[in-house]
């Protein structure tokens, strides 16, 4: 009897040993995983192109992928930018054209991937007022006032519609505004019309109500959304900007084959109503690449800038400013096209 009891006691014993060694194992385990998350920082625009990088945060991808991301809020790719060139973010969400512009600048940045593309984002929003009803087509914007976000597709957007409409740009007084200020500037009459980007555009028929239109757009433009990362990354983290664009490329999968539960992580991101999220996404795919188009994009809108007097300088290597190497290891054949 004693023995049978020794040994029992014996047995639980280790077999509490054992549970303590495995549970210690764990907790270690999990630790080392929590200290082995490589950091990441992305300035993200306020916006449905950026729906992939919301997606890859609130669905846990890029923790599955090892990196401990954060998103820095922000309005506009042109600002997103800005936190990245200034090294408070290592990657950007951005529009081709602070690409661009950037480009005449500095080259310490380069595009790692195209997440979305669009031909609807940017719309010419213009109002009527006084009696007078809303201009309705781009001729009627002829000696208007026009808000514009300088370096960017609103920019471009504008001058596009207006030239292939036979309008001489010059023909009208364009006003450098920020998107949160261009619903009060077409309240207090600064401004008669605007081009900007959603989910601003929406916002602002809905704050006019029935004095504002939507004036037909620049047709044949395709405009794209990257990533945009610091230069100083490249190579030396390529590992890293491969994990980030897996988890992108697995974001993209969900919204395609679950579109309405994108929309749903959309409306809470950006606290949008039901139908202002529908009608922000039109337009809009998501697919992950780096195309050639991207670079005669950029080289046509770099002529534009110098033509018009946006810009000065030389023609800037926009090839030298694409980084292939991670996209083409995280996700093969999306960089195909790229020469």
């Amino acid at each position: 009897m004693g023995c049978e009891v020794s040994s029992g006691w014996v047995a639980r014993f280790w077999r509490r040993v054992g549970f303590a060694w495995l549970a210690a194992a764990i907790a270690a385990a999990a630790a080392a995983t929590a200290r082995a998350a490589e950091p990441v920082t992305l300035a993200v625009s306020r916006t449905p192109l950026s729906l992939p990088v919301y997606v890859a945060q609130s669905q846990g991808y890029f923790a599955a992928e090892g990196l401990d991301a954060r998103l820095i809020d922000c309005i506009g790719g042109h600002r997103c930018m800005q936190l990245m060139l200034d090294g408070q973010a290592d990657v950007a969400t951005a529009g081709e054209l602070p690409v661009v512009f950037n480009a005449f600048k500095r080259q310490d940045h380069a595009v790692i991937a195209t997440i979305t593309t669009t031909a609807d984002d940017v719309k010419l929003v213009a109002r009527g007022g006084n009696g007078a009803p809303a201009p309705k087509a781009l001729q009627d914007l002829a000696g208007k006032r026009v808000g514009v976000v300088a370096g960017t597709s609103s920019q471009y957007v504008l001058d596009l519609a207006l030239l292939t409409s036979g309008v001489d740009p010059r023909g009208v007084t364009v006003l450098l505004l920020q998107p949160e200020e261009m619903l009060p500037a077409m309240r207090a009459g600064k401004v008669d019309a605007v081009s900007i980007w959603e989910p601003f555009a929406h916002s602002i028929l809905n704050g006019l109500g029935g004095e504002a239109s939507v004036l037909p757009s620049a047709g044949g433009y395709l405009g794209t959304f990257n990533l945009v990362a610091q230069r100083r990354l490249l190579v030396p983290r390529d590992a890293m900007l491969q994990h980030l664009l897996r988890a992108i490329d697995r974001a993209e999968r969900l919204i395609q084959q679950h579109p309405a539960e994108a929309q749903r992580l959309l409306r809470e991101q950006l606290q949008l109503a039901p139908k202002s999220a529908e009608w922000a996404c039109k337009g809009l795919s998501y697919r992950l690449g780096l195309d050639q188009s991207l670079i005669t994009t950029m080289e046509g809108q770099a002529r534009w800038a110098l033509r018009e007097g946006h810009a000065s300088g030389e023609l800037p290597n926009f090839l030298g400013l694409v980084h292939a190497g991670p996209l083409r290891q995280a996700v093969p054949n999306a960089a195909g096209s790229l020469k």
